[in-house]
């Protein structure tokens, strides 16, 4: 069925990256990009002639949407959608677009059994509204949750659904039978998952780990004049690999402070910008600073910095092209 929606012709279509057969697809202007709405993956926006879109791997791709994707109009006090691309420096794109790349991907991708046990009981407890809740996954979802591999990296070609239940069932098992979590899967459906109270003491031990980690969440101002800004920071702490949280970027229930105090409790480091003499960025320097938290702090040349930490080893910047590779450095260079 094919309807009209914000004046473009959208369709009910399969997902270009997890395969859902509920996705829309608006057929935009450009005609060989499309934008896409899955109920698994969220909102993205890909091209498949893009050089970049070929690099990422389509199987880390799946659950990174999953666990990372926007869902349409879910930041609280904001209407304009969030969606990530493929599309480098994209414009025109009647919302706000992060830009996505295969080191980004990678770099959040777990590569450990244990990493993915973490990952899939977060991502459990967070579709959970209470202790004990019922949990259910389409066949789709679950496959992303639990990191299955769709496609065959020789061809290319979706596998079989045989080889992709025996990746979930995998991968179910390990986790029943370890006692971090109790249902069944039906039809390649979950059905009525409970995270057990070892799951709960399991999350609760990697939440206290969580500092040791590799999230760090960026402090700046958030605007259509920052995006160039924005992308430079991602593109330096993902180069270290670390992976970057920006507080608008991330999907929540909270007040916006509570959940903002959480991420800088919970990272690695602390990255701040200064040059908009944002008020935020200052009290959220501070709060990671008497954490004990590591402060990396970057400025623009042509901004004068408030005398408090003026002293402070700071990256003077005159080029966003230029943040990249010295805030990689720095990183490098102080965290350890």
């Amino acid at each position: 069925m094919i309807v009209v929606e914000r004046g473009v012709i959208m369709e009910n279509n399969m997902c270009m990256v997890c395969g859902n057969k509920n996705a829309k697809v608006e057929q935009i202007h450009d005609p060989v990009s499309k934008f896409i709405n899955c109920p698994v993956c969220g909102m993205y926006k890909i091209s498949e002639e893009n050089s970049n879109f070929k690099m990422i791997d389509k199987n880390k791709l799946a659950s990174f949407l999953f666990y990372k994707g926007f869902k349409e109009h879910t930041l609280p006090g904001n209407n304009e959608r969030r969606y990530y691309t493929t599309i480098e420096n994209e414009t025109n794109s009647g919302g706000m677009p992060i830009y996505i790349d295969s080191l980004m991907v990678d770099s959040w991708y777990p590569c450990t059994l244990s990493e993915k046990t973490d990952k899939i009981l977060l991502k459990l407890n967070d579709l959970s509204e209470y202790m004990g809740d019922k949990i259910g996954l389409d066949r789709e979802a679950l496959y992303s949750c639990f990191f299955v591999d769709r496609f065959n990296p020789v061809n290319g070609e979706r596998r079989s659904e045989d080889e992709l239940e025996t990746q979930a069932m995998y991968m179910f098992d390990y986790l029943s039978e370890n006692g971090y979590v109790q249902g069944k899967i039906l039809d390649n459906n979950l059905n009525n998952l409970i995270i057990t109270p070892k799951g709960y003491c399991r999350i609760e031990e990697w939440q206290r780990k969580i500092s040791k980690g590799n999230d760090v969440l960026v402090a700046m101002k958030f605007g259509d004049d920052t995006k160039k800004l924005r992308e430079a920071i991602r593109q330096g702490i993902s180069e270290a690999k670390y992976n970057a949280i920006f507080i608008d970027e991330v999907e929540h229930n909270e007040f916006i402070t509570p959940e903002l105090l959480k991420h800088i409790r919970d990272s690695k480091f602390v990255v701040v910008d200064l040059t908009h003499q944002n008020n935020g960025a200052y009290f959220e320097e501070g709060y990671a600073m008497g954490l004990g938290k590591t402060v990396i702090q970057l400025c623009k040349k042509s901004t004068k910095l408030h005398f408090d930490i003026a002293q402070k080893n700071t990256i003077i910047w005159e080029r966003e092209e230029d943040i990249s590779l010295r805030l990689k450095n720095r990183i490098d260079a102080t965290i350890e």
